[in-house]
């Protein structure tokens, strides 16, 4: 199982691995046959202050910051300006739309057309079988998945997993997915933020699709390691 966390500039929203690992990540292990396993635990917030004062304010806080970086693409762009003007949200239209501009994305130079992950009406990029890519396609590969990430849907992904799961602009992920698997009743009322961090690294069924879901609703995509149909081949 793969929980890696990696804090960029942006959050990326593709997995590259079997496993956990946050949506914002970007690295990964050395070998990612299906059914390979690894562990790189990091830590995640188990409480802490708001993402901000309000979903207008998260989403005029993305447009911030990306005048200095200047990664976002303007298709993305508008739609979070757009976002920033109202209240805050982000329409079901759009969010299918942007992800629809990532996959013509990974397309566009050269892959396969990604099968995206969907879970109670959220998207995930699906984990990588890089079995036969050479270094220099795995080089392209991750180069190229981060530029369509950026450029079309990181941010926009992300205002809108929070104004579906996280109305209250929490920060605190590991309370999230916590009260997420107690409504789901995949654990007791007596589960804490402390045992998930445990369980994270081998113990929590993926094969679960409730237990998919609160990963994803947080910001980590979750990936049954024994499920080798669920693995993106990028070169078919």
């Amino acid at each position: 199982m793969q929980w890696t966390r990696t804090i960029l500039s942006s959050l990326l929203i593709f997995a590259v691995a079997s496993g956990i690992m946050s949506l914002s990540s970007c690295s990964r292990p050395d070998s990612q046959n299906p059914g390979s396993s690894a562990s790189n635990t990091a830590s995640a917030p188990k409480t802490g202050s708001k993402l901000a004062s309000s979903l207008k304010a998260y989403a005029q806080s993305m447009l911030d910051g990306d005048k200095q970086l200047s990664q976002m693409g303007e298709e993305q762009k508008a739609i979070i300006e757009r976002a920033a003007k109202g209240d805050g949200t982000v329409s079901r239209t759009d969010y299918e739309q942007a992800w629809a501009n990532y996959r013509k994305c990974i397309v566009d130079r050269g892959w396969t057309d990604p099968t995206l992950k969907h879970l109670d009406g959220l998207y995930a990029a699906p984990p990588i079988d890089v079995e036969g890519l050479s270094d220099a396609q795995q080089h392209k590969l991750d180069e190229d998945l981060q530029y369509c990430s950026i450029t079309y849907v990181t941010d926009l992904d992300q205002l809108y997993r929070t104004q579906v799961a996280n109305p209250g602009l929490s920060s605190a992920n590991y309370q999230l997915i916590v009260a997420c698997l107690k409504k789901n009743g995949v654990v007791g009322k007596d589960y804490t933020s402390d045992k998930l961090q445990d369980d994270l690294g081998d113990k929590l069924d993926l094969s679960d699709s409730a237990v998919q879901t609160c990963l994803v609703k947080y910001g980590y995509s979750a990936n049954d390691a024994r499920d080798e149909s669920a693995y993106w081949k990028p070169l078919g």
